[in-house]
């Protein structure tokens, strides 16, 4: 799905996209994007910041918690601030104004050759760590009781995160294998993310914790 209110910008992104072989909708605005977004399903949505009715950013958080769907925010922007703000929304990926044909299609096909990988891993959709489980139909994690929603990039780090359960993972790991790291990812996100998500744990009194390793990485363990 492209996300674009510039008419010429949108058809050449749909070109590309449709020589590549890919199905393309396109929504001029921010409104139409959420509803062809719950209608369409789609597997990867380009979302241009600027937008005439919803910000982008707006746009982005809506459908970081609502669709699996890999965001690729588009925007002419290129500070690491508002990168890291995007990518700190939710975001899976960010280009930025102008692009070659060649980038756009490779960040693409990257996102789905990094989703097949996951739906053959994540088959069974669920992943039990101490005494919590991850439910990947439902992008939550329980304890008993106790549940907390992630977004869709929070579940696929806890989710790597929980299959290394003891091991350090260095911040290019989990960049290439959350973020595949096509771009040049600050490592300052995956701080942010790691974050959230001890909050998160926190709140379903997960027997878990994700630890720290200065200059490093993260470890997930049982304390």
């Amino acid at each position: 799905m492209v996300v674009e209110d510039d008419p010429d910008i949108a058809a050449f992104e749909r070109t590309i996209l449709e020589r590549a072989n890919f199905a393309v909708q396109i929504a001029p605005n921010g409104a139409q994007a959420l509803e062809l977004a719950a209608q369409w399903i789609p597997e990867v949505v380009l979302l241009d910041v600027g937008l005439p009715d919803i910000s982008g950013l707006d746009v982005l958080t809506s459908l970081s918690n609502s669709s699996d769907a890999y965001i690729l925010m588009v925007s002419a922007a290129a500070g690491e601030d508002d990168i890291l703000r995007g990518l700190g929304l939710g975001a899976d990926d960010y280009i930025t104004k102008p692009f070659s044909p060649t980038q756009l299609v490779a960040r693409v096909e990257a996102f789905l050759r990094r989703r097949d990988r996951q739906v053959q891993r994540e088959s069974q959709g669920r992943l039990t760590i101490g005494n919590a489980t991850l439910v990947r139909d439902l992008h939550v994690l329980q304890n008993g009781e106790r549940s907390v929603a992630l977004t869709a990039l929070e579940f696929r780090l806890l989710w790597y995160l929980g299959e290394a359960e003891g091991r350090l993972l260095t911040r290019a790991q989990i960049l290439e294998h959350v973020w595949n790291d096509v771009s040049g990812v600050p490592t300052r996100v995956v701080d942010v993310h790691v974050a959230a998500l001890r909050k998160k744990l926190a709140e379903t009194g997960a027997s878990l914790a994700i630890a720290s390793v200065r200059g490093i990485g993260y470890r997930l363990d049982r304390p």
